[in-house]
Protein backbone atom coordinates (compact mmCIF):
# COMPACT_ATOMS: atom_id res chain seq x y z
CA UNK A 1 0.00 0.00 0.00
CA UNK A 2 3.21 2.34 0.60
CA UNK A 3 4.04 4.90 -1.67
CA UNK A 4 6.53 7.24 -2.00
CA UNK A 5 5.80 10.60 -0.98
CA UNK A 6 6.46 13.58 -3.72
CA UNK A 7 9.25 16.27 -2.36
CA UNK A 8 9.47 19.50 -2.15
CA UNK A 9 11.99 21.68 -3.72
CA UNK A 10 12.89 25.34 -1.91
CA UNK A 11 13.05 28.44 -3.18
CA UNK A 12 14.12 31.60 -1.06
CA UNK A 13 11.54 34.34 -1.32
CA UNK A 14 7.87 33.81 -2.21
CA UNK A 15 6.49 34.95 -5.81
CA UNK A 16 2.66 35.44 -7.34
CA UNK A 17 2.39 33.37 -10.29
CA UNK A 18 -1.26 32.78 -11.99
CA UNK A 19 -0.03 29.40 -12.68
CA UNK A 20 0.26 28.64 -8.77
CA UNK A 21 -1.66 27.94 -5.49
CA UNK A 22 -0.25 28.20 -1.98
CA UNK A 23 -0.75 25.94 1.37
CA UNK A 24 0.22 26.85 4.67
CA UNK A 25 3.60 24.34 5.50
CA UNK A 26 2.65 21.69 8.17
CA UNK A 27 5.30 21.49 10.60
CA UNK A 28 4.69 17.87 11.38
CA UNK A 29 5.45 14.41 10.10
CA UNK A 30 4.82 12.92 6.56
CA UNK A 31 1.93 10.53 6.29
CA UNK A 32 0.94 8.46 3.74
CA UNK A 33 -3.38 6.76 5.02
CA UNK A 34 -4.73 4.51 3.33
CA UNK A 35 -7.93 2.52 3.19
CA UNK A 36 -7.86 -0.58 1.18
CA UNK A 37 -8.86 -4.25 3.35
CA UNK A 38 -8.22 -1.87 6.26
CA UNK A 39 -6.93 1.33 6.93
CA UNK A 40 -2.96 1.44 7.48
CA UNK A 41 -0.78 4.72 7.96
CA UNK A 42 3.01 4.84 6.49
CA UNK A 43 5.92 7.31 7.41
CA UNK A 44 7.42 9.18 4.37
CA UNK A 45 10.60 6.29 5.72
CA UNK A 46 8.59 3.60 4.76
CA UNK A 47 7.24 2.53 8.51
CA UNK A 48 4.08 1.38 9.01
CA UNK A 49 2.80 3.92 11.97
CA UNK A 50 -0.91 2.86 12.24
CA UNK A 51 -1.26 1.46 15.54
CA UNK A 52 0.91 4.76 17.03
CA UNK A 53 -2.19 7.31 15.98
CA UNK A 54 -5.14 5.44 17.01
CA UNK A 55 -7.07 8.07 16.94
CA UNK A 56 -6.61 8.87 13.42
CA UNK A 57 -6.77 5.46 12.21
CA UNK A 58 -9.58 5.09 13.88
CA UNK A 59 -10.95 8.48 12.31
CA UNK A 60 -9.81 7.96 8.99
CA UNK A 61 -11.48 4.38 8.74
CA UNK A 62 -14.71 6.70 8.68
CA UNK A 63 -13.95 9.60 6.74
CA UNK A 64 -12.90 7.94 3.56
CA UNK A 65 -13.72 5.12 1.44
CA UNK A 66 -12.32 2.11 0.47
CA UNK A 67 -9.68 2.36 -1.94
CA UNK A 68 -8.81 5.64 -1.04
CA UNK A 69 -5.14 7.05 -0.50
CA UNK A 70 -3.93 10.37 0.87
CA UNK A 71 -0.96 12.10 1.78
CA UNK A 72 -0.57 14.50 4.11
CA UNK A 73 1.29 15.59 7.56
CA UNK A 74 0.42 14.09 11.10
CA UNK A 75 0.61 17.06 13.69
CA UNK A 76 -0.37 17.94 17.16
CA UNK A 77 -1.65 21.63 17.46
CA UNK A 78 -1.29 23.71 20.16
CA UNK A 79 -4.84 23.65 21.25
CA UNK A 80 -5.03 27.50 22.81
CA UNK A 81 -3.42 28.90 19.45
CA UNK A 82 -3.99 26.33 16.86
CA UNK A 83 -0.96 26.41 15.55
CA UNK A 84 1.45 23.18 14.73
CA UNK A 85 3.41 22.18 17.58
CA UNK A 86 6.70 20.20 16.54
CA UNK A 87 8.20 19.25 19.72
CA UNK A 88 4.38 17.40 20.95
CA UNK A 89 4.25 15.93 17.43
CA UNK A 90 7.52 14.14 18.81
CA UNK A 91 6.89 12.95 21.92
CA UNK A 92 3.49 12.03 20.85
CA UNK A 93 5.05 9.70 18.14
CA UNK A 94 8.40 9.00 21.30
CA UNK A 95 5.30 8.26 23.47
CA UNK A 96 5.26 4.15 24.85
CA UNK A 97 2.33 3.97 26.15
CA UNK A 98 -0.26 2.06 24.65
CA UNK A 99 -3.30 3.80 25.06
CA UNK A 100 -2.58 7.83 24.06
CA UNK A 101 -4.71 10.30 24.29
CA UNK A 102 -3.23 13.76 22.29
CA UNK A 103 -5.52 16.86 22.26
CA UNK A 104 -5.00 18.57 19.12
CA UNK A 105 -3.25 15.56 17.10
CA UNK A 106 -4.74 15.40 13.28
CA UNK A 107 -4.18 14.09 9.70
CA UNK A 108 -4.16 17.16 7.45
CA UNK A 109 -4.51 15.68 3.76
CA UNK A 110 -2.91 17.84 1.49
CA UNK A 111 -3.31 15.33 -1.62
CA UNK A 112 -4.94 12.39 -2.99
CA UNK A 113 -3.25 9.20 -4.46
CA UNK A 114 -6.19 6.85 -5.33
CA UNK A 115 -9.31 7.17 -4.83
CA UNK A 116 -12.43 4.01 -4.94
CA UNK A 117 -9.35 1.77 -6.24
CA UNK A 118 -8.32 4.28 -9.28
CA UNK A 119 -4.96 5.83 -9.19
CA UNK A 120 -5.19 9.75 -9.64
CA UNK A 121 -1.45 10.41 -9.57
CA UNK A 122 -1.22 11.08 -13.56
CA UNK A 123 -4.60 13.79 -13.12
CA UNK A 124 -3.05 17.67 -12.95
CA UNK A 125 -3.37 18.90 -8.79
CA UNK A 126 -5.87 20.68 -9.17
CA UNK A 127 -8.58 18.17 -10.52
CA UNK A 128 -7.11 15.78 -7.19
CA UNK A 129 -7.96 18.83 -5.35
CA UNK A 130 -11.31 18.61 -6.72
CA UNK A 131 -11.79 15.09 -5.66
CA UNK A 132 -9.86 15.00 -2.35
CA UNK A 133 -12.72 17.46 -1.50
CA UNK A 134 -14.86 14.83 -2.88
CA UNK A 135 -13.40 11.85 -1.05
CA UNK A 136 -12.84 13.21 3.01
CA UNK A 137 -15.13 13.58 5.10
CA UNK A 138 -13.56 15.78 7.87
CA UNK A 139 -13.85 14.99 11.34
CA UNK A 140 -11.77 15.89 14.44
CA UNK A 141 -8.75 13.83 13.86
CA UNK A 142 -9.22 14.63 9.87
CA UNK A 143 -8.94 17.46 8.24
CA UNK A 144 -8.13 18.93 4.60
CA UNK A 145 -5.97 21.86 3.95
CA UNK A 146 -6.93 25.23 2.63
CA UNK A 147 -4.92 26.71 -0.05
CA UNK A 148 -5.01 30.47 -1.97
CA UNK A 149 -4.64 31.72 -5.66
CA UNK A 150 -3.40 34.55 -5.28
CA UNK A 151 -1.97 36.68 -1.95
CA UNK A 152 1.31 34.36 -1.81
CA UNK A 153 3.30 36.87 -0.51
CA UNK A 154 1.30 38.29 2.60
CA UNK A 155 0.36 35.04 3.52
CA UNK A 156 4.39 34.21 3.54
CA UNK A 157 5.16 37.80 5.70
CA UNK A 158 1.67 35.95 8.10
CA UNK A 159 3.40 33.18 8.57
CA UNK A 160 6.40 34.73 10.16
CA UNK A 161 4.08 37.59 12.17
CA UNK A 162 2.40 34.38 13.48
CA UNK A 163 5.49 31.89 14.17
CA UNK A 164 4.16 29.92 11.30
CA UNK A 165 6.82 27.35 9.14
CA UNK A 166 6.08 28.79 6.04
CA UNK A 167 3.94 28.08 2.40
CA UNK A 168 4.16 25.62 0.23
CA UNK A 169 3.77 27.11 -3.44
CA UNK A 170 2.29 24.14 -6.14
CA UNK A 171 1.85 24.44 -9.77
CA UNK A 172 -1.35 24.22 -10.57
CA UNK A 173 -1.20 21.51 -13.34
CA UNK A 174 1.45 19.50 -11.49
CA UNK A 175 1.41 15.49 -11.37
CA UNK A 176 2.14 13.74 -8.11
CA UNK A 177 5.77 12.27 -9.06
CA UNK A 178 6.15 9.42 -6.81
CA UNK A 179 9.50 9.45 -4.39
CA UNK A 180 10.59 12.49 -6.70
CA UNK A 181 11.94 15.78 -6.21
CA UNK A 182 10.95 17.57 -9.33
CA UNK A 183 12.64 21.21 -10.15
CA UNK A 184 10.07 23.98 -9.45
CA UNK A 185 7.29 22.36 -9.04
CA UNK A 186 6.04 22.15 -5.30
CA UNK A 187 8.56 24.55 -3.65
CA UNK A 188 8.39 25.35 0.01
CA UNK A 189 8.95 28.65 1.12
CA UNK A 190 10.69 28.62 4.80
CA UNK A 191 10.03 31.26 7.61
CA UNK A 192 13.94 31.68 9.12
CA UNK A 193 14.85 33.58 12.03
CA UNK A 194 18.57 34.85 12.63
CA UNK A 195 20.73 34.94 15.74
CA UNK A 196 23.73 35.80 17.05
CA UNK A 197 25.75 32.85 18.89
CA UNK A 198 28.95 32.15 20.89
CA UNK A 199 30.35 28.48 20.05
CA UNK A 200 30.94 26.61 23.61
CA UNK A 201 32.37 23.33 22.41
CA UNK A 202 32.08 20.46 19.95
CA UNK A 203 31.53 17.14 19.67
CA UNK A 204 34.28 14.62 18.85
CA UNK A 205 32.56 12.29 17.21
CA UNK A 206 30.76 14.38 14.49
CA UNK A 207 32.12 17.82 14.93
CA UNK A 208 28.82 19.57 16.05
CA UNK A 209 29.23 22.70 17.82
CA UNK A 210 27.67 23.60 20.71
CA UNK A 211 26.30 27.51 20.79
CA UNK A 212 24.60 29.76 23.19
CA UNK A 213 23.62 33.44 23.11
CA UNK A 214 24.55 36.20 25.61
CA UNK A 215 21.98 36.90 28.23
CA UNK A 216 23.03 38.87 31.22
CA UNK A 217 26.20 38.67 31.12
CA UNK A 218 25.76 35.15 30.42
CA UNK A 219 26.04 32.64 28.08
CA UNK A 220 23.03 30.30 27.76
CA UNK A 221 22.69 26.82 25.58
CA UNK A 222 20.71 27.07 22.73
CA UNK A 223 21.41 23.21 21.20
CA UNK A 224 23.79 22.19 18.93
CA UNK A 225 24.54 23.19 15.24
CA UNK A 226 25.10 20.34 12.84
CA UNK A 227 24.38 22.63 9.15
CA UNK A 228 26.99 24.39 7.53
CA UNK A 229 29.43 23.17 9.10
CA UNK A 230 30.95 21.65 6.02
CA UNK A 231 31.17 24.68 3.85
CA UNK A 232 34.64 27.10 3.37
CA UNK A 233 33.46 29.42 6.14
CA UNK A 234 32.75 26.10 8.43
CA UNK A 235 36.01 24.44 7.76
CA UNK A 236 38.20 27.54 8.43
CA UNK A 237 36.75 28.32 11.59
CA UNK A 238 37.15 24.73 13.44
CA UNK A 239 41.07 25.35 13.93
CA UNK A 240 40.84 28.06 15.47
CA UNK A 241 37.91 26.16 18.07
CA UNK A 242 40.67 23.59 18.52
CA UNK A 243 42.88 26.09 20.27
CA UNK A 244 40.62 27.48 22.34
CA UNK A 245 40.16 24.20 24.51
CA UNK A 246 39.38 24.35 28.40
CA UNK A 247 38.52 21.29 28.79
CA UNK A 248 37.41 17.80 27.32
CA UNK A 249 35.16 15.16 28.33
CA UNK A 250 35.17 11.24 26.66
CA UNK A 251 32.53 12.89 23.74
CA UNK A 252 33.13 16.59 24.22
CA UNK A 253 35.47 19.45 23.74
CA UNK A 254 34.54 22.40 25.28
CA UNK A 255 36.50 26.00 24.44
CA UNK A 256 36.66 29.64 25.31
CA UNK A 257 33.52 31.58 23.74
CA UNK A 258 35.15 33.77 21.71
CA UNK A 259 33.62 32.97 18.28
CA UNK A 260 30.79 34.90 17.19
CA UNK A 261 28.45 33.38 14.64
CA UNK A 262 25.37 34.00 13.30
CA UNK A 263 22.85 31.41 12.27
CA UNK A 264 19.58 31.11 11.06
CA UNK A 265 16.87 29.11 12.11
CA UNK A 266 13.00 27.82 11.95
CA UNK A 267 12.46 28.74 15.25
CA UNK A 268 12.64 29.01 19.09
CA UNK A 269 11.29 25.34 20.73
CA UNK A 270 9.55 25.72 24.16
CA UNK A 271 12.76 24.09 25.57
CA UNK A 272 14.46 28.04 24.64
CA UNK A 273 16.34 25.76 22.12
CA UNK A 274 17.21 26.55 17.90
CA UNK A 275 15.14 24.39 15.76
CA UNK A 276 17.89 23.71 12.84
CA UNK A 277 20.14 26.27 13.12
CA UNK A 278 22.48 26.49 10.29
CA UNK A 279 25.97 28.43 10.09
CA UNK A 280 25.32 31.59 7.77
CA UNK A 281 28.74 33.82 9.03
CA UNK A 282 31.34 34.07 11.16
CA UNK A 283 31.15 37.84 13.14
CA UNK A 284 34.19 37.82 15.29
Amino acid sequence: MFTDPMLLDEVDVPFESDLHIAELKIDGIRGIVGKESRTRIYSRHHNEITSRVDEITEAATAAIEFGTKLDGEIVVCDTSTGKPDFASTMARFQSTRQKKITPGLCFVAFDILSYKGKDTTALPLMQRKALLDEAVKENEFIKRIRYVEQGFIPLYEKCREQELEGIVLKRRDSLYYKGQRPRGIWQRVVVYNREECFVTGYSKKTHAWSIGVERGGKIIPVGLLEYGLNTPIGKATFPFLKKAVIRETKDFVYVEPFVKIEVRFRHWTKAGKLRLPVLERVIV
